[in-house]
């Protein structure tokens, strides 16, 4: 049976590719400020590059802190549900975006005569985003006066109030309960026991009668002189019965 796409990212270490871009980031920045501390070269849009690299490095090299949290069970479990939670919040979050761009399409066509938040698709972006998080809404929902537009003025309202009851009541909560759930499940795991995966299930279903000599503590360069031993004996055998 062929592996998923889960299980071939089982061999591949987000970790160590976590380091390679860091560490790449790093060298990249510290390497244009060189170039720019000795004055080979003038540019503004340098430095903005190189700051933005050295801090990016900076932000990757502590986020990689958290492999080392996971060796302590109680900090494992966050790390765990973060893990365990990101694929069923990608796909919340692609949901919920389709719904975002609506509105945001919305609101630039119709509001965006009458008030600047909405003047682009960008502001407005912003704007719906400050309401998520229950910022300036008063100053939002006065924007438009009744006898400016009537019909823009209602539709303003049912806008306005479609959007934070949608995204503040129903999305919110469903993207914390998507978070919740996994920090149950893997907190059952811990407490009963994880259900190995497949291909765990292949690994302890191995025949461990035929070490790979890794662990025999025999040395490296010993293993090397016993397989040149050992053709050589074949080779001579093979010698010996093609001569009878």
């Amino acid at each position: 049976m062929a592996l998923t796409v889960g299980e071939k990212l089982e061999f591949l270490n987000l970790w160590y590719v976590m380091i390679c871009i860091n560490d790449c980031l790093i060298i990249g920045g510290s390497s244009i400020k060189l170039v720019l501390e000795m004055k080979k070269i003038a540019s503004e849009d340098l430095w903005d590059h190189c700051s933005m690299m050295l801090g990016t490095g900076n932000l990757l090299v502590w986020i990689g802190l958290l492999r080392y949290l996971g060796f302590f069970k109680t900090y494992n479990v966050l790390i765990l549900t973060m893990k365990g939670a990101a694929p069923n919040i990608i796909r919340f979050l692609i949901c919920a975006a389709m719904v975002y761009i609506g509105f945001v399409f919305a609101g630039w066509a119709i509001l965006g005569p009458y008030n600047f938040k909405f003047a682009s698709l960008m502001s407005t972006s912003e704007c719906l985003f400050s309401l998520i998080n229950g910022d300036d809404m008063y100053a939002t929902f006065n924007f438009i006066h009744f006898n400016q537009s009537p019909s823009v003025w209602i539709y303003s309202r049912v806008y306005l109030y479609s959007f934070i009851c949608l995204f503040i009541y129903l999305v919110l909560s469903l993207f914390i309960s998507i978070i919740m759930d996994t920090y149950e499940i893997i907190k059952i795991g811990y407490n009963y026991g994880f259900q190995p995966s497949r291909l765990e299930q292949f690994y302890t279903s191995g025949d461990s009668e035929h070490p790979s000599g890794v662990f025999s503590g025999e040395s490296s360069l010993d293993r090397l002189f016993s397989i040149i031993r050992r053709t050589w004996n074949y080779h001579n055998q093979r010698n010996y019965e093609e001569m009878e």
